[in-house]
């Protein structure tokens, strides 16, 4: 299972590690883009999933963007259709509205196969909290009936706190930081120009 977690999206420097792990070329790189976990932001607070797509687009991948409110009845059309991809990539937003809907269409039970299948996943911020073991901590003030489940995806045995370098998220990921020490659960802190690559049971931290 290959795993590329960030607090934002790719970095020039971190290209090369991205594409190594891909095993392509950029131009070859089938590219899913889930930009769903902003869904409930005001549209001046989605900035951040414009710029991401642009970054993501100017890198010469074959990008498609997937809205998972049109796969929302948990058949096997959003599977099918994401086997097509090299990569699966998820963006920031409501954590728990993200986890919401990955269950709502079946993905949180069927990524861990597609993952299987020699896809990587890709997640920036939220994309990357919702891989570890839980996702509390994170909640938001954006919808609290979609905070009912404390479940993250269990891909890997941590948890991301990314931003941790940013002044804005400063108090808020320090307090997550801090709840997570009072437990047996490990935390991996991610700056804004960092990422993690995953790759079976190993892990490196990458600028």
């Amino acid at each position: 299972m290959k795993l590329f977690l960030s607090s934002q999206s790719i970095s020039n420097e971190q290209l090369p590690h991205f594409k190594k792990l891909v095993g392509k070329e950029l131009s070859s790189i089938k590219f899913a883009l889930i930009e769903n976990a902003a869904d409930l932001y005001k549209e001046e607070k989605k900035c951040f999933v414009h710029d991401t797509r642009a970054l993501l687009t100017n890198l010469g991948m074959q990008l498609e963007r997937i809205d998972l409110n049109k796969h929302s009845s948990k058949n096997e059309t959003l599977v099918e259709r994401l086997q097509e991809f090299d990569v699966i990539w998820i963006g920031g937003g409501d954590t728990y509205y993200l986890c919401y809907l990955l269950k709502e269409t079946g993905l949180d039970q069927n990524l861990q196969k597609l993952l299987q299948s020699g896809i990587v996943y890709g997640g920036g911020s939220a994309g990357a909290i919702v891989v570890g073991p839980t996702i509390k901590g994170f909640e938001e003030n954006n919808a609290p009936e979609y905070q009912m489940i404390d479940n993250g995806l269990s891909l890997c045995d941590f948890v991301i706190i990314p931003h941790w370098d940013d002044e804005s998220f400063k108090d808020r990921v320090h307090s997550i930081k801090k709840y997570y020490d009072t437990t047996d659960i490990k935390t991996i802190t991610l700056n804004d120009d960092e990422a993690i690559i995953v790759e079976n049971s190993a892990y490196q931290i990458i600028p």
